[in-house]
């Protein structure tokens, strides 16, 4: 379980420079597909670290980060617009999923 919460990311960005890379043009970046693997790499390092299984907590970090992002976008130009909305959170989310991972990467260590 470890060498799969440590590989995930690494999997995450073949799958997205892959699919990127194809005929078929998706609009999901390397990058996006990077924090997809990162929030699910997260919750296997937390349960291989403290047996406990993290879904609902990176669920409220999701929620957070998604209000913050809509009183911004509502505070900054008066107005929300669901793509825009929806691509600024995902990418806005992948620094607290990085951080996270991150920080559970050095606990595994200590």
């Amino acid at each position: 379980m470890l060498v799969l919460g440590l590989l995930m990311p690494v999997i995450g960005l073949i799958i997205g420079g892959v699919l990127h890379k194809t005929h078929i043009k998706w609009r999901m970046t390397p990058i996006d597909w990077l924090t997809l693997s990162l929030l699910i790499a997260s919750d296997i390092l937390i349960l291989v670290r403290y047996h406990y299984q993290a879904i609902s907590l990176l669920i409220m970090i999701l929620a957070f980060v998604a209000i913050c992002v809509a009183i911004g976008l509502a505070w900054r130009r008066g107005e929300i617009l669901y793509h825009t909305f929806f691509k600024l959170w995902w990418r806005l989310l992948f620094i607290p999923s990085i951080l996270a991972y991150l920080v559970l990467i050095v606990l595994q260590w200590c």
